[in-house]
């Protein structure tokens, strides 16, 4: 049962991948933040099935709300801001366990003239750093976060979730929030993540499903030089298989899917220290005559 508290302002049907759900909220304001953030993964058609509902409601302690998601509690006295950051990561958890369709790995990815580049890495290796910068030079945002690859093409899927930037990126990523993800009306907004908004409307443009055409393993030193190092298609395949969500129910097929990716598309592993000098690297991977070819090492 919805109170008319809870039920003052919904989302459109949202949907991560294979999971489909909405958010309702008491804060008329708070759901245009919604709406604005979560923008990347508004399903076809607001009557498209829910499954699942989040609701964000005035807490106790003024100016703050409580998380809930079917009638669950996951956080009390959250900021407005932390309260977004707290539905993006159990949707992102959620999209994990009910896509077992996707082979899933921790990856970014992002788009470039139909060909897609997989940047996987463990958290803290600068993946969603570096695709906030990419997008921000122009290329398709994929995902910052969980790659979805579909198990009979071999395909990125798109999987729009907002890209979620910890606090030692915001001073290189300072022009893309976090005024640029409040809603009509709201004063800038902050948690202890940013949850910056991609799609229409953000000047983040969304990429389709794609072939995997590169490989970037990206490892942050602020000590090191910024540089590209050409992996093995064996080291490559090694660095896609630790960052796997669920290989083992894929079993041998998607060791196989797994195993295509990294002989055919050209691999690399990036050091990063300097996000700018990162993002011209990859660009300059992306825009080379062999790439928009379709290069790449076949079996």
């Amino acid at each position: 049962m919805v109170s008319a508290r809870e039920g003052a302002h919904r989302t459109p049907s949202l949907r991560g991948l294979s999971y489909r759900f909405a958010v309702r909220t008491d804060d008329e304001r708070l759901g245009h933040l919604v709406d604005a953030v979560l923008a990347g993964l508004r399903d076809q058609g607001d009557s498209a099935p829910v499954d699942h509902w989040y609701s964000l409601t005035s807490s106790d302690r003024a100016g703050t709300v409580d998380v809930r998601r079917d009638g669950l509690e996951l956080a009390r006295g959250q900021s407005h801001g932390d309260a977004v950051g707290w539905v993006v990561w159990d949707v992102n958890r959620a999209a994990a366990e009910a896509s077992g369709c996707h082979l899933l790995l921790h990856a970014g990815g992002v788009e470039a003239g139909g060909t897609g580049v997989l940047i996987p890495g463990a958290s803290g290796s600068g993946k969603s750093t570096l695709v906030a910068g990419l997008v921000r030079a122009g290329l398709g945002y994929l995902t910052d976060e969980l790659a979805a690859l579909d198990m009979a093409s071999g395909k990125l899927m798109p999987y729009p979730k907002p890209i979620t930037v910890k606090s030692g990126s915001f001073a290189v990523l300072s022009d893309m929030g976090p005024d640029a993800c409040r809603g009509p009306g709201h004063g800038p907004w902050a948690g202890e993540e940013w949850q910056l908004a991609v799609g229409e409307g953000t000047g983040r443009r969304v990429g389709g499903p794609c072939e995997a055409g590169f490989v970037v393993v990206p490892r942050y030193d602020e000590a090191a030089e910024t540089a590209l190092t050409p992996l093995s298609a064996t080291q490559a395949f090694l660095a896609l298989a630790v960052n796997a969500v669920n290989l083992i129910p894929h079993g041998s097929a998607g060791t196989r899917v797994l195993g295509r990716l990294a002989v055919r598309s050209r691999c690399f592993s990036l050091t990063v220290s300097d996000l700018d000098a990162a993002c011209r690297l990859v660009l300059g991977l992306v825009e080379a005559p062999a790439a928009r070819g379709g290069a790449g090492r076949e079996p």
